[in-house]
């Protein structure tokens, strides 16, 4: 089993999540969190931000699912340019994989197995 995590724009949360849904990906945590990457933050007038709010996913799918979840949410979270409509926008988002080596569930105290 792998564990991504996705770090987008809050504006592409429920496109993601939607599109998740219709592929039969539907456990996962969403988180509100901060932060910047490349854009260092932004500016509105005369103040800058150096964190910005993003919304994090963390879903556990199968090894086998892995590669469809993360082209779901790379399509589903990129923004388009009207002059580069195959190129996303700085600031759009990360996505982390990692090993889960177990999980547990708490309701029945037993093993959990896969998702």
């Amino acid at each position: 089993m792998k564990m991504i995590w996705a770090v987008i724009r809050p504006e592409s949360t429920q496109r993601v999540v939607n599109a998740l849904d219709a592929a039969g990906i539907a456990g996962m945590t969403r988180l509100h969190v901060t932060g910047h990457g490349k854009e260092m933050g932004i500016t509105f007038g005369a103040v800058h931000y150096t964190e910005i709010p993003k919304e994090m996913l963390m879903i556990v799918v199968p090894d086998g699912k892995v590669a469809k979840t993360v082209s779901i949410i790379r399509a589903e979270a990129k923004t388009r340019e009207k002059n580069k409509p195959d190129e996303g926008t700085i600031g759009d988002g990360k996505i982390f994989i990692t090993y889960v080596e177990d999980n547990f569930a708490i309701r029945t105290a037993g093993k959990a197995g896969g998702t």
